[in-house]
């Protein structure tokens, strides 16, 4: 078993992040009817509208990105072991896949841009000691880094966590980018990111994702919300 401890006081505590956006529907691509007032489809802005034609390495082989979207609405979290806030949602992301994750919705993350010789296999054991292991590993090929710089930029910025957003169709619909943890700003003290990494991959509820809004944000995904279902 993987020593939590030591993986994260292993890795660097600092992501780039942005100003979560203002409380604007009007921003939001997907925050009307039943998200109308959820926090975080309001956080959803605007994307490029195709996934980067990539490779991901999984337990079963390296496939095309394409195909791990089998025609369902997916929620794609882009993230990296070095962006300790993207370990903080990473455990409440997979309570909802276990809730929600059903033929019409899933959440399935991809690791890009990692600075670590990671494999699925050694992959699939850091999600089990993030309480995550509900999650088949997914990363980009030969420690590719074209998902995080596509999907995560605004202009001349990155920024992470970035959770995307993919339609039935397979085209990208929006994305959340830097949406902190309960919408708090971002902890400057790397012990005390550490620390809520470590809660989170013991059960707490550490990021807005772990709240009712993720659930209300799942469901609707789940009942065909970008269908009309």
């Amino acid at each position: 078993m993987l020593d939590r401890r030591l993986l994260l006081g292993g890795m660097a505590g600092v992501a780039l992040t942005r100003p979560a956006l203002a409380d604007d529907a009007n921003d939001s691509p997907i925050a009307h009817g039943l998200l109308a007032k959820n926090p975080i489809a309001r956080s959803f802005i605007s994307a490029p509208d195709a996934l980067p034609d990539i490779l991901v390495d999984t337990l079963g082989g390296t496939v095309p990105i394409g195909d791990i979207l089998k025609g369902r609405t997916v929620l794609m979290p882009v993230w990296a072991e070095w962006c300790v806030p993207c370990l903080i949602e990473l455990p409440d992301f997979a309570r909802l896949q276990q809730v929600y994750g059903k033929d019409k919705f899933a959440i399935l993350p991809v690791l890009s841009g990692t600075r670590k010789q990671f494999t699925p296999a050694f992959l699939a054991d850091f999600y089990r000691s993030l309480n995550a292991g509900v999650f088949a590993p997914m990363l980009e090929h030969r420690y590719g880094d074209r998902l995080l710089l596509k999907m995560a930029r605004q202009g001349s910025q990155l920024a992470i966590p970035c959770n995307i957003l993919i339609g039935p169709d397979g085209k990208v619909v929006a994305r959340e980018i830097g949406l902190d943890t309960n919408g708090a700003t971002v902890a400057t003290d790397p012990n005390d990111k550490y620390s809520r990494a470590e809660k989170a991959a013991a059960g707490e509820t550490q990021s807005l994702w772990g709240t009712a809004a993720g659930d209300e944000f799942a469901t609707a995904m789940a009942m065909g919300f970008l269908t009309g279902g």
